[in-house]
């Protein structure tokens, strides 16, 4: 479909939606005092659309700003809400209206009716709520003044959802300028934080409290070998800002407090403050879950894949790349009495923005070397480190999880590579890059030949599709058929990775 034709499209489907909505709703507010259930189940729907419809005015506004891959992936999701909004306001008006509530049909029939639907509508707009919310912070990468004079309309400000996008747009462009320091330090004394931390075993990580309170915070340290002091604390600086910001519970990342900057004879360490949401406590990682629990069950393990799936996705929604992906930088909490949580992402040991110079200094840690690309590996890489090459860890560790063996196990400090992982010959490989592929190999054979009858096709395909995410052939569902994935703003990859990632797995019912 030519530009200006999708244009008019969607901008129709668009006031179709919204003017459903308002239906929608009126009808709601119509029959809140039929009974109190009834009444709930109808603020919540007024509620949902709210946000649902600052989001739809914001598109209309901005579409013409919107890079063409993300207009593509935004009509489909508008079609998508137009089905189910124009579905469930007709239905009412159908069925409800004319037979449900005809007077041969006792009150209370018709209210359990009406509770069973509205329940429903509940469902269907929080689920596409869901599935659109990661692609609507997609904007905070749109180099685009208009994007800012939207979010700016008080109108927009009234959501809660296009609140933290302005405030992480603004915390980008501050990571942006050169006066970015006038903006206020996210770095804070050391004496705020109690002196005795509790280390969270197979980590760098600790638990700790504020000396003015009981409240636990989760102290995460930065490495950053072989980068100059003062890119060091800049890249801190920025993803502490940005992660200010963030939903734990929807980002799958926990919220930044602060930073601490400790000073040794040989080094500057950084520890991101992060706060740990109410009710959670015990974090392991899930290294040490792998190794403690010998039995998960499937619906577990499909929440932690699509916990950090979700995870990288809000990563590189902030414009940074993670480069340390793997279960010792995944921290699952209790929460409830259940030792398998909420998980959160981790270990921003070598974190950096997208755009940023990269390093090419790696190490011959091939525990470490498991997770990263094929060419990414050894003392020196030999590409710059990208979105795709996260995305590569992030499928190792999701076939790590549908297996529920740990790839590395450890015998005092030793480590070898679990039995079934046949990877001996090519972790003693001289040349890194080629025992890389081999590795890459031997994990894609066994991610084809055991989880199909494990986890099913669909997230067998996923794994798939993260190991191969930089191949060149045509399987690779992350290719645009010679488009330049590469693209300024970070869209193109950030849209295939919802489209091919995130929404699909997403979609696994368990």
């Amino acid at each position: 479909m030519e530009p200006a034709s999708m244009a008019l499209a969607v901008v129709g489907t668009l006031d179709l939606c919204i003017s459903y909505g308002n239906k929608l709703v009126k009808f709601c507010h119509e029959q809140r005092s039929l009974e109190y259930d009834i009444g709930e189940i109808a603020l919540n729907i007024e509620g949902v659309w709210l946000k649902t419809k600052v989001q739809l005015t914001s598109l209309e506004r901005l579409w013409g700003s919107l890079a063409p891959a993300l207009q593509i992936h935004y009509a489909d999701a508008v079609q998508r809400l137009h089905i189910k909004i124009s579905g469930a306001v007709d239905g009412f008006a159908s069925v409800y209206l004319r037979n449900k509530f005809a007077k041969s049909v006792p009150q209370k029939a018709k209210i359990v009716y009406l509770k069973r639907h509205l329940q429903q509508v509940v469902k269907d707009l929080e689920d596409w709520q869901q599935r659109f919310d990661p692609s609507w912070y997609l904007i905070t990468r749109l180099a685009e003044p208009k994007v800012d004079r939207e979010l700016e309309n008080p109108a927009a400000r009234q959501n809660p959802s296009a609140t933290r996008l302005f405030e992480m747009r603004g915390a980008i462009q501050q990571s942006l300028s050169k006066r970015n320091e006038c903006s206020g330090s996210v770095f804070v004394s050391l004496g705020m934080i109690e002196t005795n931390p509790e280390r969270i075993p197979g980590t760098n990580d600790y638990l700790s409290r504020y000396s003015t309170g009981a409240r636990r915070v989760l102290l995460s340290s930065t490495t950053f070998a072989g980068t100059a002091i003062a890119a060091r604390k800049s890249n801190v600086r920025d993803l502490a800002r940005l992660l200010r910001h963030v939903d734990s519970m929807s980002f799958g990342l926990l919220r930044c407090e602060g930073v601490l900057e400790r000073h040794t004879d040989l080094d500057t360490q950084f520890q991101f403050i992060f706060e740990i949401p109410e009710g959670l406590d015990s974090p392991k990682t899930i290294r040490t879950l792998l190794t403690e629990k010998p039995e998960c069950s499937l619906s577990k393990r499909v929440q932690l894949a699509k916990q950090l799936t979700r995870s990288v996705m809000f990563v590189h929604t902030t414009g940074f790349v993670h480069k340390g992906i793997r279960p010792e930088t995944i921290v699952v909490f209790s929460q409830n009495g259940q030792d398998m949580g909420p998980s959160f992402l981790i270990g921003f040991e070598q974190v950096r923005r997208a755009e940023a110079q990269t390093s090419f200094l790696g190490d011959l840690q091939w525990e470490r070397n498991l997770y990263r690309h094929p060419v990414r590996q050894g003392l020196w890489s030999e590409e710059a480190f990208t979105m795709q090459h996260d995305i590569y860890s992030l499928g190792v560790c999701l076939l790590e999880i549908a297996l529920w063996r740990s790839f590395v196990e450890l015998e005092g400090d030793a480590a070898t590579p679990w039995s079934d992982l046949r990877i001996g010959t090519a972790i003693c490989e001289k040349d890194a890059r080629r025992g890389g592929f081999a590795i890459k190999k031997q994990l894609t054979m066994l991610a084809k030949a055991r989880l199909p009858a494990l986890v099913g096709d669909r997230y067998t395909d996923i794994v798939l599709a993260c190991l191969g995410c930089l191949d060149k052939n045509e399987d690779n569902v992350f290719d645009m058929q010679g488009i330049d994935t590469r693209d300024e703003d970070g869209i193109i990859i950030g849209v295939r990775y919802i489209e091919n990632v995130l929404l699909k797995i997403e979609e696994l019912l368990v």
